[in-house]
């Protein structure tokens, strides 16, 4: 298959697979890349690359004055690339098979909001306001469940169960499925949003079916949830980062902190792979002698 041809295929598996937009985008500016790479090489036929076509082109991302998780970004998409062309029989052998994303062995975690940030954090909305009620069950469903950005953005009323208190998550990344437990904070909120907000948000647009909705009865969107949560982290005073993805990352690092077994937090944050979920527990040291302490049977 010629490279032209495999990037647009490649792009329309991703698209077809549920991977969001903003993944898509990402992996095809990065595999852009190593497409040049193969021009400049005068490779033009994805069947001529070999495995030393692919280390040589990592061993010059490698050489690049780029972050390490930039460095990754260059190769995770070829890497996905090639296990499609396998998967759908184009290619007998993967070239890029015993090839590490060479920002993987280091990679780091951003820092966390630590559980009196976070408690100070979802403590601003005002709940006199309307409005406000809304983004504190925004806020404390991203902390309780762990759930990415999208993923939360795509829950419809049907995925929440309040009598289990769990969340439906029919949309995730790679358009997998599963169900998360909500805390009961974020019950509570969610509670008092669906019984007494969104109702009236709804009146404008009665068939809208997604869970979070704005004033004029229109879904909420990621960028404006970045908004609202920057302004409150201004109002709480903290200078750390404070994203959606950050209540995703304090999340797992506080159930590890406690003690929760890393699976149930991989099967929580939906992690394919639990070398993902092992990243976070470099951000904080686990406290391994009050989890001994606790758990052991023979103290």
């Amino acid at each position: 298959m010629d490279i032209d041809t495999a990037k647009i295929r490649f792009k329309n598996y991703l698209e077809s697979s549920g991977y969001a937009a903003s993944t898509v985008e990402c992996y095809c500016v990065y595999l852009g890349y190593f497409l040049d790479y193969l021009k400049a090489v005068t490779v033009m036929d994805l069947k001529q690359v070999t495995h030393e076509t692919i280390r040589t082109y990592q061993l010059l991302v490698a050489d690049m004055a780029i972050a390490e998780e930039t460095k990754g970004m260059r190769l995770r998409p070829v890497k996905r690339l090639f296990g499609w062309l396998l998967d759908t029989h184009r290619l007998l052998l993967d070239p890029t098979e015993n090839i590490r994303e060479t920002n993987r062995q280091n990679r780091t975690v951003p820092e966390v909001l630590t559980v009196a940030e976070m408690r100070l954090l979802l403590e601003q909305p005002n709940l006199s306001l309307r409005m406000q009620i809304r983004d504190r069950a925004i806020m404390e469903t991203l902390y309780s469940s762990g759930i990415r950005l999208n993923e939360l953005v795509q829950l419809t009323v049907h995925d929440v169960d309040l009598k289990d208190k769990v969340l439906h998550i029919r949309k995730g990344k790679g358009n997998r499925q599963r169900v998360v437990p909500i805390g009961k904070n974020a019950a509570t909120y969610l509670q008092e949003y669906l019984k007494n907000i969104r109702p009236r948000y709804a009146r404008k647009n009665k068939q809208q079916r997604r869970l979070f909705l704005t004033d004029q009865g229109k879904p909420v969107t990621g960028n404006s949830i970045r908004t609202s949560l920057f302004h409150y982290k201004k109002a709480a005073g903290i200078t750390k980062t404070a994203s959606p993805h950050s209540f995703r990352r304090s999340c797992a690092t506080h159930l590890l902190q406690q003690g929760a077994d890393i699976r149930y937090v991989q099967k929580l944050l939906g992690h394919r792979h639990i070398r993902t979920t092992q990243i976070y527990t470099r951000v904080y040291p686990i406290d391994l002698k009050k989890t001994h302490t606790r758990t052991h049977p023979g103290l």
